[in-house]
């Protein structure tokens, strides 16, 4: 029995050791990524030396201390932007990164102190990365945007990326890298080619908490900014240029715990700068949220193409709030008209286009209800703009169940 002990003892050492060192956790023993995705071991502890420590909480650019860490090297096959996504399902985790240029006696400059990095994001949220739309280099601790600025490569740079999670240990996160396009590369041409002088607007979103008033991280889509709608994850804020013209926008987000929230508007193209704040309210059974986007061709239950992004924004809100059961409501325009099943049917059928949408999607059709209820709930029983018809044609989420 003593010598089975003494035979195990020892492997299970080996083991554990194994496990830290393959970890990367020092400079001198970088990863050398050779794909686009990685998925981290469990990530314990900082190695042998603790590269970081004791900086100041309020310092944007460096990790306060290194707790537990891993260190890639990666290599940007061609010139353009580079971005990557370090992501978890681990909502209490709080992933923070520090982006360097690769240079000669590296670790040595790490030690000194005497290199900075060109990207930093400590922010508190469990996914984090670089972005197109994110316009600051470094994000300071607390809840801030969780993406920071894209970095603008040359072929064959080389980064430093340290990965570090400074509450939990034995937690993993996976790496997604997005290299340069020869389209990016295109685009860069293009963006260094535009007049400086032609007039923009600067566009910013926030979202935030109905009753703390705090940031939110949250899925987002926007329509009417640009040709296609954009989607982001897990944002708290959003800033970008636009050129200036009128814009109808119209925005949709989402995040765990929350309504779906709504936000319709105009952008004036005499604005020099447009703030917009989305509040979100906490989920509650029996609230409705009136998507005013998803809508029909004319006495039929086809879907226009406008519908996609409210379509797309209910798909997140469904898997960001994984025990939400809810009802479709189908709602027809039909003024001084009898509830015939003819309006009833189109409504229903309605109902059941989004609800089929949501299982192509993969939600489970036990979280899906529909109805419809013709043109028995007209928001605008006597309508007096085709505005308020258009507002009569609608789908209305209810939530019947939360968990």
């Amino acid at each position: 029995m003593h010598q089975k002990v003494f035979i195990l003892f020892p492997l299970f050492y080996f083991f554990l050791l194994f496990e830290i060192s393959s970890q990367n956790s020092d400079c001198t023993n970088l990863l050398k990524l050779t794909d686009t995705i990685f998925n981290s071991p469990a990530i314990s502890g900082y190695g042998d030396i603790k590269e970081f420590d004791g900086n100041e909480l309020e310092n944007s650019k460096v990790f306060e201390k290194e707790a537990n860490s891993i260190w890639y090297l990666i290599t940007v096959p061609d010139s353009g932007f580079f971005t990557f996504d370090i992501k978890t399902q681990n909502k209490s985790d709080d992933w923070d990164f520090m982006l360097f240029d690769y240079k000669t006696k590296f670790c040595a400059r790490i030690a000194a102190n005497k290199i900075e990095p060109i990207r930093t994001n400590l922010s508190r949220s469990p996914i984090t990365g670089l972005n197109i739309s994110a316009r600051e280099k470094f994000q300071a601790a607390g809840i801030n945007n969780n993406y920071s600025k894209a970095v603008i490569a040359s072929k064959e740079q080389q980064f430093v990326l340290v990965v570090n999670n400074p509450k939990n240990s034995g937690r993993r996160h996976s790496l997604h890298l997005h290299f340069p396009s020869s389209k990016e590369k295109e685009e860069i041409v293009v963006y260094k080619k535009k007049d400086v002088n032609i007039p923009t607007t600067l566009f910013k979103l926030s979202i935030k908490d109905a009753n703390t008033n705090q940031l939110v991280p949250s899925s987002v889509v926007i329509s009417g900014l640009r040709k296609k709608a954009i989607g982001l994850d897990t944002i708290t804020n959003y800033e970008t240029e636009l050129s200036r013209r009128n814009r109808d926008v119209y925005i949709n987000a989402s995040s765990e715990g929350y309504m779906l929230a709504s936000k319709e508007f105009k952008i004036s193209q005499n604005k020099d700068f447009f703030n917009v704040e989305i509040v979100l309210e906490k989920l509650q059974v029996g609230t409705k949220v009136n998507l005013t986007k998803i809508q029909f061709y004319g006495n039929r239950a086809d879907l226009l193409p406008s519908a996609r992004s409210s379509l797309k924004a209910l798909l997140d809100f469904m898997r960001n709030n994984k025990k939400v059961v809810i009802e479709i409501e189908g709602h027809v325009n039909g003024p001084n008209e009898k509830n015939t099943s003819a309006y009833k049917t189109l409504s229903n059928n309605r109902a059941m286009a989004v609800k089929e949408y949501l299982l192509e999607n993969k939600i489970e059709e036990g979280r899906i209800k529909y109805v419809g209820y013709g043109n028995s709930q007209m928001l605008y029983p006597n309508p007096k703009s085709e505005r308020e018809h258009s507002a009569n044609r609608r789908v209305e989420i209810k939530i019947i169940a939360n968990g």
